[in-house]
């Protein structure tokens, strides 16, 4: 036996008299929820086994939905005399209105002429009732609308605790600013970001962040060697995305810069070599490059093996060497020495025996090739006029090459790779190289 699920209705399946049908539920989701709120059963939650019998629909069809029901509570101890209702004007004039099956306006004769649709123990409402179900709808679309605000008033506190994300529009029409995170100008910073967008980038890539913005964060990272941690609340984006957006500016500009330029061009004819030496340099028309070794250091391997490789006692840390010349060569442990890493690099391979090489180092160069090596005190308490001359002329180029060096470390993490960073150590030394070459010129001759 199935009772009516909807409030005051006391029609069940087995009774016959009522003369109605019983309706099951919508499956649609939102017209099922608006008959649940239609029935106001604040007693018990609706289930699947729950009917509504036709009488609380127009004409007793369930395509016209329930329109037809009572909300009064009457009064047990003192019953008032309830109002006659006008009925729908859809509803014939023979139709009556009925309270307690008593019929209220005379015109019916006997219960045969009774709307079976209508027959119930309380009154039927008027026909602008509709408004109640109306109210219904406008009372939830109020709660969405005040969830909606408070949703966004969080949302509005969030980004007043966030700010501004920081980005290239912001800083780029400040030179002191540029040259502190990027250290170029924006006209360089430019045609970086040109060459990387003909770079047909493969796997990962960021969409909601611009590709100026990617290249601000590599350079940053270069340049001051921040932590991920500090990009990410700088950017207003996760640790894991500067960590990829790093990772793959940086192998596309090794490819483009590196692989496609330096490494291409490699050693430069000695004519050419003569036709832009600086005047710092007459001294010295035949030298082509000057090479040197330089170092950083790295975290603590966790492997026994690598961390004897890579220990150094001269700085009583864990280093990575590589040398510098016209290319720089790759890293290596900090327990090989400067001449290996040279000879390993196929250095010399590209030097002719007329060429000559400012350097310190004079182990595993071809035969003819002249090393300028200034002069020690060995043995002696000072050095002949010939030597300080020697000396002097040494120190007016070399100089410059300093400069080119400490433009080099200029590059923060150079200093010290993190720990995450390490698979790309050879390439981040290579590019920071590479860098360097993009900057203004140390001597105004050179054009």
């Amino acid at each position: 036996m199935v009772y009516c699920y909807a409030y005051g209705c006391t029609h069940r399946s087995d009774n016959n008299k009522s003369n109605c049908h019983l309706f099951r539920f919508p499956t649609d989701e939102k017209v099922r929820r608006k008959w649940i709120d239609l029935c106001r059963r604040a007693d018990r939650k609706w289930n699947n086994g729950d009917r509504i019998c036709s009488c609380h629909f127009k004409d007793g069809c369930k395509e016209n939905g329930p329109t037809i029901f009572t909300y009064y509570k009457l009064n047990t101890r003192k019953r008032k005399k309830l109002k006659e209702i006008e009925a729908p004007a859809s509803v014939e004039t023979s139709t009556c209105i009925t309270v307690a099956g008593t019929c209220t306006s005379g015109t019916c004769t006997n219960q045969s002429d009774r709307n079976p649709a209508l027959d119930h123990t309380y009154f039927h409402p008027c026909p602008f009732f509709q408004c109640a179900s109306r109210t219904i709808d406008f009372h939830s679309k109020i709660k969405e609308l005040e969830d909606e605000i408070q949703r966004l008033e969080l949302e509005v506190v969030r980004l007043q605790n966030t700010g501004h994300a920081m980005s290239i529009d912001a800083i780029k029409n400040d030179q002191e600013k540029m040259l502190m995170y990027t250290s170029f100008s924006y006209d360089v910073f430019k045609i970086i970001v040109g060459a990387l967008q003909r770079f047909q980038q493969a796997g990962w890539s960021v969409t909601n962040v611009s590709l100026e913005n990617q290249v601000l964060i590599t350079l940053m990272k270069l340049r001051l060697n921040l932590r991920d941690l500090d990009l990410a609340d700088r950017f207003c984006m996760s640790r894991a995305t500067v960590s990829n957006i790093v990772n793959t500016i940086i192998s596309a500009m090794h490819e483009i810069f590196y692989k496609g330029i330096m490494v291409r061009m490699c050693m430069p004819s000695q004519l050419m070599y003569k036709v832009s030496m600086p005047k710092s340099f007459e001294d010295f028309g035949s030298a082509k490059t000057s090479i040197d070794c330089t170092q950083t250091t790295k975290d603590k391997p966790s492997d026994f093996n690598q961390q004897g490789a890579s220990f150094s006692n001269n700085k009583s840390q864990h280093t990575m060497k590589a040398s510098t010349a016209v290319n720089v060569s790759s890293l290596y442990p900090g327990y090989v020495s400067e001449a290996n890493i040279v000879e390993h690099s196929h250095f010399p391979d590209y030097l002719a025996p007329v060429d000559l090489i400012p350097a310190d180092i004079e182990d595993q160069m071809p035969s003819g090739v002249h090393i300028e090596i200034p002069p020690f005190l060995v043995n002696k308490t000072h050095f002949t006029w010939k030597e300080s001359e020697l000396c002097y002329k040494i120190a007016r180029h070399r100089m410059h090459v300093e400069r080119e060096k400490e433009d080099f470390k200029k590059y923060q993490i150079l200093n010290h790779i993190p720990a995450n960073y390490q698979p790309l150590s050879t390439k981040i030394m290579q590019l920071c190289a590479c860098l360097v070459n993009l900057q203004a010129p140390l001597l105004k001759e050179i054009v």
